[in-house]
């Protein structure tokens, strides 16, 4: 399990999220501070793993959050080449390689899924255990040239959970229909979820994984996959 504080539940008792479980977390934010303060708890858990993780954004968001270049590979925003990726494209062309790396582990240990493989670890000769991309804003990656920067992304939102490479990313709370506007941006990206989600194809992030939604009031909300219910949560 690997824990991530949200907030409290209604009787006062902190709610989790586990991150192994969680596929895809769109995190939904009116003031940067709130994405900061998500990132901050998520990297607290996931970076002294030592393993290797991704993270595209600013220098704002590495210092607030504590992130050591050493510890992730980073693309700034503001200043691209200072980090230890120099490119978008490059640097989500890496994790699709590394999903292909795991996918024939998964096959040569003929084992049925990722899971399976992290659970038998004490064991493994090559020890691989869950990665993360943290992505502090996605609205700029679709919107950017060249077009296959998207494609990457949402193969990596579609296919990477399935080889333990889980995807945190970020977006203003005015997006509400965010996977319908990347469509129109981009339309392969709907051929990419057909292929995945057959026909028709989801419209909305939450079919593909779940939402933690701040509002300029500072409530805190979670809608889980694949449903429109949301629970309330409070302030930790």
């Amino acid at each position: 399990m690997i824990p991530l504080l949200i907030g409290k539940k209604s009787n006062g008792e902190d709610r989790f999220l586990d991150l192994s479980n969680i596929a895809l977390l769109k995190v939904s934010y009116c003031e940067e501070k709130q994405i900061s303060a998500v990132f901050k708890r998520i990297q607290s858990i996931i970076y002294p793993n030592k393993q290797f993780n991704y993270i595209i954004a600013n220098s704002r968001i590495l210092n607030e959050c504590q992130i050591s270049v050493d510890k992730a590979y980073v693309f700034l925003r503001d200043d691209p080449e200072s980090g230890s990726v120099n490119s978008r494209l490059k640097l989500l062309k890496m994790i699709n390689k590394e999903m292909m790396r795991r996918k024939k582990i998964i096959r040569l240990h003929k084992v049925k899924d990722f899971d399976r493989y992290v659970s038998l670890n004490v064991w493994n000769k090559e020890k691989v255990t869950y990665q993360f991309l943290l992505i502090d804003d996605i609205w700029d990656i679709v919107a950017s040239s060249p077009r296959s920067l998207a494609l990457n992304l949402i193969n990596i939102f579609i296919n990477g959970p399935t080889y333990g490479i889980h995807t945190v990313f970020a977006s203003g709370v005015s997006y509400r229909n965010l996977l319908e506007q990347l469509v129109k941006l981009n339309p392969k990206i709907s051929l990419e979820l057909q292929k995945r989600y057959g026909v028709p194809e989801p419209k909305t992030i939450n079919l593909l994984g779940s939402e933690l939604i701040f509002t300029s009031e500072e409530l805190i909300f979670y809608r889980p996959y694949a449903t429109m219910a949301m629970e309330r949560l409070f302030k930790i």
